[in-house]
């Protein structure tokens, strides 16, 4: 990859002849995909290449702030006038009720921020790519029972260019990977029943130094899904680490805790007691390495680090420029794209919405894993859930457990799976929920996709075994 950042958004505003107020988000993304059957290599695609835009514009009407919104591929001169066409035709049936937007003027145009770029993806991808599977089918068949059965790794470079009417220009290069691997443990003898452990994991570097001790655990969780008990039943506590969190905080609360709940007369009230006094949660766009940091959002705006919950109630909202404007204040940074069938590589084809971004968990004081294990007592750990299936409209969560573990004694006992966890993620009514029912937070904060969280305890939850 060439260290120039490519124009996009810049190249195609030159060429467009659209009065203001707009915002043109652009991205150009080059996408390598490597795919593994047991040690083999299937198939290997790339670099496949996309370059678009989105377009935004706002056009005042007699009963609010017309908003038109396209995206094309086609930057043509055909394409791009067609781009225009549709945004205009757009922003006549669709209001919004304000008068005017206030869109980002101030970032400058390489702003400094997190690290979100691996520098070995972008300089070399294929062999980035191919190194970083090399390493990981390796450290996963070091054990004698347990295999890689099949996989892949998909990685893109990004590099994404905003502009608008106000004089606004802003870029940054960006890397994010997707890795799925199946792990299947067969046991020594014929007779053993198979197991299987799924690892999924978004990150924005291929980092093979982190490879030997996660690949030590997903063959533990591999060959304890073989040998698993029934998950028992009742009201017992139950550990949750950031692993399993980063499935449902993020999700759970965006909506809620957002302009767009309160414009929708959904967001939780100012003051309002959400999560029990050990509990903090924070935007910190700052979070080196997070799928949820960035220089800047993906309206242009700097993000400031914004308390969304602290000491257990409900202090900010997040705000994109729209959703500000019709509450008389200005962006606090959250807006990002995304596109409408939940894949967000390819952002130009999504309107910018309000989001969390990294979401954090301030650490406890209730020490280390082990600590918070011997504190417990009794009850259960699970590892991962099936589809944990977050409602952002009632803040529910729910899934089946795929594996986890008994605790006894203060100890990890015998691996469980089947049966199924949920409940609310939060509650303003004091019925119980995970946030609420907090008991114990951990004192260590673990970064997995956009969320840097401790282990937390929870009572309350719905623990249900197979029936």
């Amino acid at each position: 990859m060439t260290e120039r950042l490519w124009e996009t958004a810049p190249a195609v505003a030159e060429r467009l002849n659209v009065p203001g107020p707009w915002e043109l988000f652009g991205q150009r993304l080059s996408r390598f995909e490597l795919y593994v059957d047991g040690r083999r290599t299937e198939t290997v695609r790339g670099p496949l290449s996309v370059e678009g835009v989105g377009l935004r514009l706002f056009r005042p009407s007699a009963d609010g702030l017309g908003v038109g919104f396209q995206a094309t591929t086609d930057l043509s001169k055909t394409g791009l006038r067609r781009l225009v066409d549709d945004a205009e035709a757009t922003a006549r049936h669709a209001r919004f009720p304000v008068r005017a937007v206030a869109l980002p003027t101030d970032a400058p145009s390489r702003p400094h921020g997190p690290r979100v770029e691996d520098p070995e993806l972008s300089r070399d991808p294929v062999e980035a790519v191919r190194a970083y599977v090399e390493a990981a089918l390796t450290e996963c068949s070091n054990a004698r029972d347990v295999q890689p059965s099949f996989g892949s790794v998909r990685a893109t470079i990004a590099d994404t260019t905003i502009v608008n009417s106000e004089g606004l220009s802003v870029g940054y290069r960006e890397t994010f990977a997707e890795l799925e691997l199946a792990l299947k443990s067969t046991g020594t003898r014929a007779a053993d029943p198979a197991g299987e452990y799924w690892v999924v994991r978004a990150m924005r570097r291929l980092d093979r130094s982190s490879l030997p001790p996660a690949a030590e655990r997903w063959t533990t969780l591999a060959r304890d899904v073989r040998r698993a008990t029934a998950t028992p039943s009742g009201p017992l506590p139950v550990a949750l680490p950031a692993s399993l969190l980063s499935e449902i905080l993020p999700a759970a609360i965006h909506l809620r805790f957002s302009g767009v709940g309160r414009l929708r007369k959904m967001a939780v009230p100012d003051g309002s007691a959400v999560a029990a006094q050990s509990i903090s949660l924070s935007r910190d766009p700052t979070v080196d390495w997070s799928i949820g940091s960035a220089p800047v959002d993906d309206e242009g705006a700097i993000p400031p680090r914004l308390d969304l919950v602290k000491a257990g109630t409900r202090t900010d909202l997040l705000y994109d420029a729209l959703h500000a404007a019709a509450f008389e204040r200005t962006t606090n940074g959250a807006a990002r794209r995304g596109s409408e069938f939940g894949s967000d590589w390819c952002r130009f084809v999504g309107r910018p919405r309000p989001t969390t971004g990294t979401l954090v968990v301030d650490p406890g004081k209730d020490g280390s894993d082990e600590e918070l294990l011997e504190a417990i007592g009794e009850g259960v750990w699970i590892d991962q859930l099936g589809w944990p299936n977050p409602d952002p409209i009632s803040g529910t969560f729910g899934g089946e457990i795929r594996i986890g573990y008994r605790i006894r004694g203060g100890k990890r006992a015998e691996p469980i799976r089947g049966g199924t966890l949920g409940g609310f993620v939060f509650s303003t009514s004091g019925e119980p929920s995970l946030l609420n029912s907090v008991r114990k937070v951990g004192s260590t904060a673990t970064l997995e996709g956009a969320l840097l969280a401790p282990t937390v305890v929870a009572d309350g939850l719905t623990l249900s075994g197979p029936t």
